[in-house]
């Protein structure tokens, strides 16, 4: 897709946040080098091309459901910047971020996909904080003894009936309910990705401080329970969150997903909500054989171009590159 001017500029200027990428994991999967300074294009992401398509901040997931490997993708993720000060900063703050875009380096920010390697401690919590880590996904989508909710999540295509339905089942366990206050006493930002329908609504109001849902896309425009519907948009908003825009193909159409299909769904978040609570959560490297859109992350000023094109003025599409996630990493 050629990038006009205005999006170039745009793009350039804007602190870009990606709230939800796996690289980092997929490369200890496939038992590659957690070093991501040099160009790798099995993966859809690495810090040349993240540079390259001008990636301010990268949510690298660190932590899912085994405490050993989450040791080491912190570790690898601090190594990453120790080893390369010149282009990668481990950020703890919003003022890391900053310092990252004036200095034209890549900020990463750890943040668990899944409180299960936490085995059931607050203090394993506290721990992974006290190493950096800034964000916590309740849960992957597993349920039962040992998690934050008490039944599993569902990942499919469904209906507005069964979404209606499932807001009665039963939600949070007793440790999710522990892990989103101390998140809040922390200042550790809440990802609600992932989580049921029970669970969303009853965390969205035990959180204290801004909520995040980190990737998924919006159900009205693609019936997947990966999107959220307009009554929870509407709740997130009201709590100050921010929703990142998967660029999941399955999530941004069922048939044919484009990438007007996907600025559909941000333009649905902004008309429903206005423009304060949607941003990008990619989840490159985390959707198997699915080509993403855009395709890799060198490619990202082709969103922008997108938004461009579909009218929306400059602040707008400030705060949706990046602005408002930087909100909420201010906030909390």
């Amino acid at each position: 897709m050629p990038i006009s001017e205005r999006a170039r500029e745009l793009h350039e200027r804007a602190i870009v946040i990606d709230a939800h990428n796996d690289t980092l994991v997929l490369r200890l999967q496939n038992e590659h080098h957690l070093d991501m300074t040099q160009r790798d294009e099995r993966y859809h992401l690495d810090v040349p091309r993240a540079l390259e398509g001008g990636l301010t901040c990268a949510f690298f997931m660190v932590g899912s459901s085994d405490l050993d490997r989450a040791m080491a993708l912190v570790d690898g993720t601090w190594r990453l910047a120790e080893e390369h000060p010149e282009q990668v900063l481990f950020a703890t703050c919003a003022a890391d971020v900053e310092r990252a875009k004036a200095e034209g380096k890549l900020a990463v920010i750890g943040q668990l996909e899944s409180c299960t390697c936490l085995n059931g401690s607050l203090a394993t919590l506290r721990n992974l904080y006290r190493l950096g880590v800034r964000v916590a996904n309740l849960t992957h989508g597993e349920g039962g003894e040992g998690t934050t909710q008490l039944q599993p999540s569902i990942f499919d295509y469904t209906t507005p009936a069964a979404r209606e339905e499932a807001r009665s089942l039963p939600g949070l366990s007793d440790f999710g309910r522990e892990v989103i206050a101390e998140c809040n006493r922390l200042g550790m930002i809440v990802d609600l990705a992932h989580a049921s329908d029970a669970s969303f609504y009853e965390a969205i109001e035990l959180a204290e401080l801004p909520p995040i849902f980190s990737h998924g896309t919006v159900f009205a425009q693609t019936p997947h329970w990966r999107g959220l519907t307009d009554d929870q948009i509407r709740r997130l908003a009201e709590r100050g969150g921010v929703m990142g825009m998967a660029f999941h193909p399955l999530f941004i159409d069922r048939e044919a997903p484009t990438m007007a299909r996907l600025v559909d769904h941000v333009e649905h978040v902004i008309e429903l909500v206005g423009p304060d609570h949607i941003g990008i959560g990619a989840d490159y490297d985390g959707m198997g054989s699915n080509v993403p859109i855009p395709p890799a992350v060198e490619r990202l000023p082709e969103f922008t171009e997108a938004l461009v094109q579909r009218g929306f003025d400059d602040d707008t599409m400030l705060k949706v590159l990046g602005g408002n996630f930087m909100r909420v990493l201010q906030h909390v």
